[in-house]
């Protein structure tokens, strides 16, 4: 609560003076005391305060939901509205009051918006909304939600949308086979794998931690995305790594979870490492020094020990 608020709701402001009193006093020396009439009269006055201004969720939500229908509302006010109700949608109960009022189709609708910036927040709402949702997983799979999401991480031109709708598909899809199955039936593991390509981080990043969950959580799916290239992929991404600087939040989580991801894809699958895989591991491990990539380091050492053995005198 800031300085302002406060000032204009004294009865905060002397709980606060109250509650810090007793925080300078020492424990041994306070004695409670029932509250007297007085007492019991401020703080009830004081929670009265506060839930005057304090709105309730549906109310809220139905107020927004009529700012994002209305034609003529601006743009900021609809990016306040959808904010909040993503804000709201990460609560499971009121996601579900969001879906029982119609208001989640709403915003699904704006995944269509012209608007890049209400295009992205819709995204949100729904990523929000999904998790550990099975009831709007099964809408959102159902309908074309999953399907215009995908098509967004695939051909939207704004960046951002790219990766809010990446976001929302991976909300939707991890841990939720029946959303893995309607993800492969749309093509999804053709979307996913282009999006791992792409030169931006975020969305290549995204991308590995969709992938990694996916292949964890089904591991028949290693096989799939191991015929369509994905180890290469990450192997010419650990030859990569070892070459760079290793301070960027988003690049030490990239060598983290591409190392995860092509470990598990070596473990359920037949992945043919290349014939340069033992230098390219051994320097990507002597390049991470600390503490801080001690896990990156002994997925290094896992899959040095998984390359077959060589035959022909050649690294592998």
């Amino acid at each position: 609560m800031g300085e302002d608020n406060l000032q204009s709701h004294p009865n905060w402001n002397a709980i606060l003076q109250w509650s810090l009193r007793f925080q300078d006093e020492p424990s041994e020396n306070r004695v409670l005391e029932p509250l007297d009439q007085e007492r019991r009269e401020f703080l009830m006055r004081a929670f009265e305060d506060y839930a005057a201004m304090t709105e309730d969720p549906v109310k809220s939500m139905r107020r927004h939901l009529e700012v994002i229908k209305n034609p003529a509302s601006s743009k900021e006010d609809c990016v306040v509205a959808l904010e909040e109700i993503a804000f709201h949608a990460e609560d499971i109960d009121e996601a579900n009051d969001l879906y029982l009022m119609g208001g989640l189709q709403v915003c699904c609708a704006y995944i269509k918006h012209y608007d890049p910036e209400l295009q992205s927040l819709a995204c949100e709402v729904i990523a929000s909304a999904v998790q550990n949702n099975e009831k709007i997983v099964q809408f959102a799979s159902e309908t074309f939600v999953l399907s215009d999401l995908l098509k967004l991480v695939d051909t939207a031109q704004h960046e951002m949308v790219r990766v809010k709708s990446l976001l929302a598909v991976s909300c939707l899809v991890r841990g939720n086979k029946g959303a893995l199955d309607k993800f492969n039936e749309l093509d999804g593991c053709n979307v996913i794998v282009r999006s791992l390509q792409s030169p931006v981080p975020k969305l290549q990043l995204k991308s590995l931690f969709l992938l990694s969950s996916i292949c964890l959580d089904a591991p028949d799916q290693c096989k799939v995305y191991n015929s369509m290239g994905v180890p290469q992929q990450l192997f010419a991404m650990c030859s990569k790594f070892s070459t760079e600087d290793h301070t960027a939040e988003t690049h030490d989580a990239s060598i983290l979870i591409t190392l995860k991801l092509l470990h598990t894809l070596a473990i359920h699958s037949k992945v043919d490492f290349p014939h340069d895989a033992l230098t390219s591991f051994t320097s990507l491990r002597d390049s991470l020094g600390g503490d801080r990539f001690k896990e990156e380091r002994t997925f290094c050492t896992l899959l040095i020990k998984l390359r077959p053995p060589s035959t022909d005198g050649v690294d592998r």
